[in-house]
């Protein structure tokens, strides 16, 4: 009987084991189970936070060469109308203030530099790079590179605008085009996912620029020969760039007494070609009237010249009046909407001298163009390059002289116009003193002259020449964020 009765239960216990562990190992497996599909899902949902912590930064990265690369077209504004394949052409970098060519610059050929997006945890009391503090001051968070930009004024890019753009008024460039600059930048985070951003930057007109500017004597060296006596009267004397600096900070005042003496990165216009202009009317190469008749060519192509009696004011000659020879009313050229009368020398210099004058008739506007150097000698007496009207302003004669100008005597001389000299020298020698209302624009400036060269600019700004200046337009905040990609 106890032998049955231990068999029973032996027999028991072996049943009841046999049930306990397929038991025990189904619940096992079933929690391995569990365990790998919350191992499965932890690690997908670790890969996606990952992923898109990745994304993240590369679109902040992207983000941030978009602020960066506004920057750059708020500080060198001629580069806003010009597509990225020009922004290190010569005629464009050498008028910048920001390396924008080579290793560590802003833009190359390939557009295949990229540069880091570090942040500084100290600035911001966070720890970015999680590693239990906050002072790690250049942790990368990815990357970025500009990819392309396209200045458009008819919207059609395919058409290349570099450069075309009205500096005057905007209704010449709003005609349901607006200009503007399409910026496109891609950022990388650093495990790889990149991001592309385009944006549209709206551009204007700056004719604050004009104001800002204010160049009563603008010359285009850094190092002046001889700045001399100079009072410009609150304006400013405008040098391209200061000497021994690849910036474009203010220089020091070159002048005495002290001037407002400011930089700035863009180069003197050219002379305008005036061959395809018609009408250009052409004077004799000396002015002289005491010895010489006064003569005016309305046909340079005869051999005849023609004396101008009426020309004469008291010595002056009166350019402007609208009448030939025969006293048919001359022609106006139309450049650039403007009507004006345009004269040039008969020989490459022109020679003014004995205190003679020449006037605009301070009604019409007046384009005098020099093809050699300038010569002014004042002796001791006055000599008037300017209007017949005392009251006239700067904005009725413009003098572009191909030479250089020199200006020397006892004598006074009065300028009242724009006296335009890119590619040469005014030398003002002796005692001779000059006086300005209106601006001088020159390559070069050499002044030891003992008295006084003053120059005051009026409120005329918008010579023949501005619009040929280097654009400086405005560029307003981005607009129309596109996404392109994101991986």
């Amino acid at each position: 009987m106890k032998f049955f009765l231990l068999k029973t239960l032996l027999l028991r216990r072996a049943k009841d084991e046999g049930f306990t562990l397929p038991v025990v190992i189904a619940i096992g497996l079933v929690m391995i189970l569990l365990s790998t599909v919350n191992l499965v899902q932890s690690g997908e949902e670790t890969l996606l936070t990952v992923s898109k912590k990745g994304s993240s930064n590369a679109l902040a990265s992207a983000e941030f060469g978009i602020a960066r690369y506004r920057e750059l077209l708020n500080n060198n504004r001629v580069l806003a109308v010009y597509n990225l394949d020009q922004w290190i052409n010569a005629n464009v970098s050498g008028q910048i203030c920001d390396d924008i060519s080579g290793t560590g610059g802003w833009a190359d050929d390939s557009s295949s530099t990229w540069r880091n997006v570090s942040l500084n945890e100290t600035t911001f009391s966070v720890d970015f790079n999680e590693d239990g503090d906050q002072t790690d001051t250049n942790f990368v968070i990815g990357e970025y590179k500009i990819v392309n930009y396209i200045y458009d004024n008819d919207n059609d890019t395919t058409i290349n605008n570099n450069g075309d753009i009205n500096l005057i008024s905007d209704t010449f460039n709003n005609d349901g085009s607006p200009p503007r600059g399409l910026l496109t930048v891609k950022g990388r985070s650093t495990d790889g996912s990149e991001a592309q951003i385009q944006v549209e930057i709206p551009l204007g007109v700056n004719t604050d620029d004009l104001d800002s500017l204010d160049p009563a004597l603008w010359i285009e060296r850094s190092s002046v020969t001889n700045i001399g006596n100079v009072n410009v009267n609150g304006s400013n004397i405008v040098l391209y760039r200061p000497a021994g600096s690849g910036g474009c900070d203010d220089p020091p005042d070159l002048s005495s007494p002290a001037q407002n003496t400011i930089s700035d990165p863009r180069l003197l216009p050219d002379i305008v070609d005036i061959t395809a202009i018609t009408n250009v009317r052409t004077i004799q190469g000396v002015i002289n009237t005491e010895t010489d008749p006064v003569t005016i060519d309305p046909d340079p192509n005869d051999d005849e010249d023609y004396p101008r009696d009426n020309y004469f004011q008291n010595g002056e000659i009166i350019l402007g009046t609208g009448y030939d020879d025969s006293g048919v009313t001359q022609a106006l050229n139309t450049v650039d909407g403007v009507e004006r009368y345009y004269y040039t020398t008969q020989t490459a210099s022109l020679v003014i001298d004995n205190g003679e004058s020449i006037l605009a008739d301070g009604t019409s506007k007046v384009i005098l163009y020099v093809g050699g150097d300038l010569d002014i000698n004042t002796g001791a007496n006055l000599i008037r390059l300017g209007n017949s009207s005392n009251t006239a302003t700067s904005r009725y004669l413009e003098i572009h002289v191909n030479g250089n100008v020199d200006i020397s005597g006892t004598g006074t001389v009065e300028i009242t116009g724009l006296l335009h000299v890119p590619n040469g020298t005014v030398t003002i020698s002796g005692s001779a003193r000059v006086n300005v209302t209106g601006s001088i624009w020159a390559n070069d400036w050499d002044n030891t002259s003992s008295d006084t060269v003053t120059i005051d600019t009026d409120d005329y700004k918008f010579y023949s020449i501005t619009p040929d200046r280097t654009p400086k337009p405005l560029t307003y905040r981005p607009t129309n964020w596109e996404t392109q990609e994101v991986q």
